[in-house]
């Protein structure tokens, strides 16, 4: 006993030593120190799995970085960044979309993720029956549905053909061709809870009554087989004429049947598709097609193509109801390895709304375990009481009000009246089912009860999920840099120009353009145009408006001079007369010149480098910022503490 006691407090006291080293503090800056558990973690994250070994730093050489990033965050917040609505709407904005999968059960665990990978590998084969009921219908619509299908489950179940009940009965307009037959499917092709149901019902057996937002189904489940996978084919078709007459089909089937002679006997099939099929779509691509599953094919065609045992296997013709079809198989994807889609599935789960309900109810469940909820049951027969006397119903919710203060139930020690229940029914405007008093409060109760668990769930998530509470920290810190980096440096320079202009003047230049050609580029009407113009120039200089004036009159321009002051490589047309480059595509060199020289090592000047100066002076602006914080906030590091720091590898 002495050794275990012995044993546990020398594990408390590791442990508590071992947090105390996490929060020691690496630096404090003005008052608030930073531990070093806060900065290991942004120093790992920021330095791995880097796209170049050499942005690699180490603790001491990422300091500086993290010590000017906490800094401009420590002055945001003295200056109320924080307090501003436009950032607090976008931190709850970012945090409601962050919360939303701390707040339900979708979560890619192990069990969820093997079902759907079953469910993807194995397709079911069934029949179903509808009775609609739309999810706004009045209880009593609501409960004819429901009494009419479960009628006919009856019937099915004592011996009654179900292809044959769905045919009469199915509400579903296809059942009047298919008697409600869908044929092979797997998972995540519909709506989920009819999945659900698909393969949780043995095969041969009739399913329980099962409710989407299409209304009441029953199923039948015929056959459970390997998913056949995806397929790609090439095919030659020859097209079926709108209401051909059996005489037109029959021609086109013969003229099939010769080239599918050809193709087995050698011939190119690529080749022969390009050349005689009626879909020039695919006939381009030598009649490859998109690939496609069983389901999202024309059953006739699919069914033939999934037939072709090997790659490089060709089928007989066959009919579809668009035209008669050779097809050529080309490659066949069956169900990959779990691992190799496990990422895919994992999304699938997650986006799927059904699934995400279930989920949410079984969380709800897991929640009040947790929090220990438990509802006053003696109150809420109270109020169901009163909601069930015909006298007092007509009044509602007001002779409910006379049982606002019963508590009605607690969980983390919160507790919630019948008042609270009340409130909540007026603000939703939610309608009694009076027809069933204590089923409706009941549904509605649990209701309420699910949004007031969520809600303290949410209050409870920087608690008890640290990567979560990091993350809202990383965010919030983020917004307040940007929003202070914007107004203390990247907007300096657009307004305030004076200040960008004396920096300009008083720093040393150092942008400078390449060899660049200035002068003219001109076009002129004709040879004889071109060669007076340039005869011009080569005697004296003159300005553009003097040349113009020379050939061009108020009714007819003869030539068109336009400015350049281009670098080799900005103009095709000057590329060509100077740096010997090649002729632009469409161009007349014998009626167009340039007329200018090769200006070398010209400094660039502030509007022509505005973005480039600009950005030297953002940095230096920055750094006298930074400088200025620094007294503000001095910072002391703990080097003993940063050697204890390993470096990333």
């Amino acid at each position: 006993m002495i050794r275990l006691f012995s044993i546990a407090v020398l594990t408390l006291l590791t442990i508590t030593l071992q947090a105390q080293k996490n929060n020691q503090a690496v630096m404090t800056i003005g008052k608030q120190p930073v531990s070093k558990e806060e900065f290991t973690a942004n120093y790992q994250k920021n330095n791995t799995n880097v796209l170049d070994e050499k942005d690699k730093k180490t603790p001491e050489e990422y300091l500086g970085l993290y010590t000017n990033f906490k800094l401009k965050v420590i002055e945001a917040q003295a200056l109320g960044y924080d307090t501003i609505r436009t950032f607090i709407d976008e931190l709850k904005g970012y945090r409601a979309e962050l919360a939303r999968p701390y707040l339900t059960d979708v979560s890619y665990n192990e069990e969820m993720v093997q079902t759907a990978y079953y469910r993807t590998k194995h397709e079911r084969k069934a029949s179903h029956l509808l009775v609609r009921v739309a999810p706004e219908d009045s209880p009593a619509d609501t409960l004819t549905a429901w009494n009419k299908i479960k009628d006919l489950r009856d019937k099915i179940i004592a011996g009654a053909d179900f292809n044959d009940l769905a045919f009469q009965y199915s509400e579903d307009p296809s059942a009047k061709e298919n008697k409600g037959l869908l044929g092979y499917f797997s998972a995540f092709q519909m709506v989920y809870p009819f999945e659900d149901m698909t393969y949780r019902t043995p095969v041969g057996k009739v399913s329980e009554i099962i409710r989407t937002q299409f209304g009441y189904h029953i199923l039948k489940v015929h056959d459970e087989r390997i998913t056949r996978g995806e397929i790609k084919v090439a095919h030659i078709m020859k097209m079926f004429p709108q209401q051909a007459s059996e005489e037109t089909i029959a021609k086109l089937k013969l003229t099939a049947d010769s080239i599918w002679q050809k193709v087995t006997s050698g011939a190119d099939f690529a080749e022969m598709a390009k050349k005689h099929s009626d879909d020039k779509q695919s006939a381009a691509e030598g009649g490859a097609m998109n690939w496609f599953t069983p389901t999202n094919m024309v059953p006739s065609f699919a069914e033939a193509a999934f037939d072709l045992k090997n790659d490089g296997d060709i089928s007989t013709v066959i009919r579809t109801p668009f035209g008669w079809h050779i097809i050529k198989r080309l490659e066949l994807r069956t169900t990959p390895p779990i691992e190799k889609i496990r990422s895919e599935l994992e999304s699938k789960i997650k986006q799927n709304p059904a699934i995400s309900k279930y989920s949410d109810e079984a969380f709800d469940r897991k929640l009040r375990t947790e929090y220990q909820l438990k509802i006053d049951e003696s109150n809420l027969t109270k109020l169901i009481a009163v909601a069930a006397d015909t006298i007092q119903r007509k009044d509602w919710p007001n002779t409910a009000n006379s049982l606002k203060n019963n508590p009605l139930f607690q969980f983390a020690k919160k507790s919630y009246t019948t008042g609270d229940f009340i409130n909540y029914l007026q603000d939703q405007k939610t309608p009694v089912d009076f027809t069933n008093p204590e089923h409706g409060l009941r549904t509605i109760l649990d209701k309420f009860i699910n949004k007031v668990l969520l809600a303290y769930e949410d209050t409870q998530l920087e608690r008890k999920h640290p990567e979560f509470a990091r993350i809202i920290k990383e965010y919030h810190d983020g917004i307040l840099l940007f929003n202070i980096s914007k107004d203390k440096i990247w907007d300096v320079a657009s307004t305030d120009s004076l200040r960008l202009q004396k920096f300009y003047d008083n720093t040393s230049k150092k942008y400078f353009w390449n060899d660049r050609f200035k002068g003219w580029t001109i076009q002129a009407k004709d040879v004889e145009t071109r060669t007076k113009a340039e005869t011009l120039l080569d005697q004296k200089e003159m300005a553009k408006q003097e040349l113009t004036d020379i050939f061009n009159t108020p009714t007819e321009n003869n030539i068109e001079i336009k400015d350049v002051a281009v670098e080799k490589g900005d103009d095709p047309v000057v590329d060509y007369f100077i740096w010997s480059g090649p002729k632009p595509a469409n161009f007349d060199e014998t009626t167009t010149f340039v007329h200018g020289k090769i200006f070398q090592n010209e400094q660039k000047t502030l509007k022509e480098a505005w973005g480039l100066y600009s950005s030297d002076f953002q940095e230096q602006v920055e750094k006298e910022w930074i400088d200025s914080l620094k007294k503000k906030y001095p910072v002391k590091i703990n080097k003993k503490v940063l050697k204890t720091i390993p470096t990333v590898e």
